[in-house]
């Protein structure tokens, strides 16, 4: 008899012990669910009123802003070491608009940026020449590009240059930029540089 009690408390204990094992278990499938979570972008944070004030301050000449998310794309000038990089989403009524600012330490590194980009821009890698004019993707988008600093700005709708314009002289932005792309959605993208603050088309023949 005594060996039969050992036996069934034996068995007891180990039943007892999987079944532990296998509730540990269901909480570390749970876990991880949870942690993933915490990485999905905080959209109460990023809209809290003061920041969004404080954005709308700086983006008005563009219009009264909604929201104001991070963009978390991959951009080619982000891997080519910029001193500094800005990323953002602006929500003005029913569009979107991306504006992504990079600033190198010299004119060498924000050319090279500008070009090495050209070799393969765009959703479907494209490349594209100086002053040639061809379709890079279908959103619209436009690339301001000086001695230190590359702006691009990209929208499903139509960009508004002369806001933008209003917005760059805002901030102290001379017009004296080396070099402009401008595209419509659809279109083909056409190159202007500045020759005494005034706008320049770049054609091919000129070349």
């Amino acid at each position: 008899m005594k060996y039969i009690a050992v036996f069934v408390i034996s068995s007891v204990l180990i039943a007892c012990s999987s079944e532990k094992k296998e509730e540990i278990k269901d909480l570390g499938e749970i876990l991880p669910k949870s942690e993933r979570s915490y990485d999905e972008p905080d959209e109460e944070q990023t809209n809290d009123s003061d920041t969004l004030s404080a954005y709308q301050e700086r983006f008005s000449e563009i219009g009264v802003l909604d929201s104001i998310l991070p963009y978390d794309e991959d951009l080619f000038p982000d891997r080519v070491g910029p001193e500094k990089m800005e990323k953002l989403r602006l929500f003005v009524g029913d569009e979107e608009v991306v504006f992504a600012r990079w600033t190198f330490a010299d004119s060498t590194l924000v050319t090279n940026a500008l070009f090495n980009w050209f070799d393969c821009f765009g959703p479907k890698c494209k490349f594209i020449r100086i002053g040639e004019e061809k379709n890079l993707q279908v959103n619209s988008f436009q690339i301001f590009m000086n001695d230190t600093a590359l702006v691009y700005i990209e929208s499903p709708a139509k960009i508004d240059s002369k806001r933008w314009d209003a917005y760059f002289e805002g901030k102290n932005y001379e017009l004296d930029w080396n070099y402009r792309l401008e595209q419509s959605r659809y279109g083909k993208v056409r190159w202007y540089n500045y020759m005494d603050k005034k706008k320049t088309r770049i054609q091919n023949e000129a070349l």
